[in-house]
């Protein structure tokens, strides 16, 4: 995760997150990720369609890599956080509100 450097929701830990260009939706999540982190995904699991977003979710394991900061005037460093820790600032509501829906998949 990192944190938000404009508003909206500026201050707010943040996913990986963007829009399709017209892409299916694995190859724009990985897309995303390699611009926001340059990281190149070879697994991702599919969660759930988030309604209130219009957008899939999907997971992956990045702790043993190194994202890099490749937007750095939209977002600070990238950081490992586990998943217990990610739920609980949720709930805490201390990321973008797109990561406050995980009771669709908790």
């Amino acid at each position: 995760m990192s944190t938000r450097l404009k508003s909206p929701m500026k201050g707010s830990l943040q996913v990986v997150f963007g829009k399709s260009d017209g892409e299916e939706s694995q190859t724009a999540a990985r897309r995303e990720a390699r611009e926001e982190t340059g990281l190149e995904l070879l697994q991702m699991q599919y969660l759930v369609m988030d309604s209130d977003y219009d957008c899939d979710i999907y997971i992956c394991d990045i702790e043993r890599f190194k994202p890099r900061r490749t937007e750095p005037d939209k977002a600070g460093p990238w950081k490992h956080y586990s998943w217990g820790r990610f739920n609980k600032m949720a709930r805490q509501r201390r990321t973008t509100p797109h990561s406050l829906n995980l009771k669709m998949i908790l």
